[in-house]
């Protein structure tokens, strides 16, 4: 039987816009998701994202069906995959978290009170700011992708995964017409808007291996957090070329990386 591995996406990316990657992996391991962060009225969008992580842990539960999961996450995801893991460890054999948003030290306490007493400062400290910027509804998919393919977000997306971007994260709209976020830019807000802001507080022991990889052009590395992270945590973590969104941008060298940490891992469990 194949490892399994359990993904969870960004913030406004739903998980079958990574298929690619999924491909690549399907060699080697068994894949399953958690399909949208948001929507789901049953998970409705709180404060350090507890809702959204019992999804994650309900969608492990309910497609494992008692295997162990390898938790893989990109972004709010990997914080997600990250929580679920230390709430219900006997779900997980291992997370691998891909540029998780972990706001540490000092940044962490001033995200806190700022959630705490709804200061504007809150849409500064996140991408809700740009969110409630961007444009979310298009005559079609074909303008859609001629418009979004010179930003900055979407500029460095390999093609078969910038396409599968407008397949997935656009849907139907019937009451305008055209196509419209998968995802509604609201929910895509109020995510930024409630990241998890309790680190600076003491944390448990981690009782599953956790590896953090972090993109040298993303926002973490310079403030930080992943230094503060590593020793808070007692991981270890490693810098990848590319931006925030490196999973989508290089797929193939991705889903290698991951390879190579789950076999490490592996041989880390055996030799034990």
């Amino acid at each position: 039987m194949k490892p399994l591995i359990h993904f969870a996406h960004a913030n406004g990316v739903p998980s079958k816009v990574y298929q690619k990657l999924f491909d690549l992996l399907k060699d080697d391991y068994d894949v399953i998701y958690v399909p949208l962060l948001g929507p789901d009225k049953r998970y409705p969008i709180d404060n350090h994202w507890q809702s959204l992580t019992q999804q994650v842990i309900d969608s492990v539960v309910r497609q494992a069906q008692g295997r162990k999961v390898i938790a893989l996450g990109h972004s709010l995801g990997a914080v997600l995959s990250f929580q679920a893991s230390l709430q219900r460890p006997e779900l997980f054999e291992q997370v691998i978290m891909l540029d998780p948003p972990l706001i540490m030290g000092k940044a962490s306490v001033f995200l806190h009170f700022a959630k705490m007493f709804k200061l504007k400062a809150v849409d500064q400290l996140s991408p809700a700011s740009l969110s409630l910027r961007r444009r979310d509804h298009w005559e079609s998919r074909e303008q859609a992708a001629d418009l979004l393919r010179p930003k900055g977000f979407y500029q460095d997306f390999d093609a078969d995964c910038f396409q599968a971007y407008i397949e997935h994260a656009l849907t139907d709209d019937h009451v305008r017409g055209g196509v419209q976020l998968t995802i509604p830019k609201m929910d895509e807000v109020n995510i930024f808007r409630t990241n998890p802001s309790l680190w600076w507080l003491p944390q448990a022991k981690l009782q599953v291996p956790t590896e953090l990889v972090i993109a040298k052009k993303g926002p973490f590395l310079k403030a930080g957090f992943p230094q503060i992270t590593a020793k808070k945590f007692n991981i270890a973590y490693q810098v990848v070329e590319g931006g925030h969104m490196f999973p989508l941008e290089k797929p193939e060298a991705t889903v290698q990386l991951i390879k190579d940490l789950i076999q490490a891992q592996q041989s880390k469990a055996a030799s034990v």
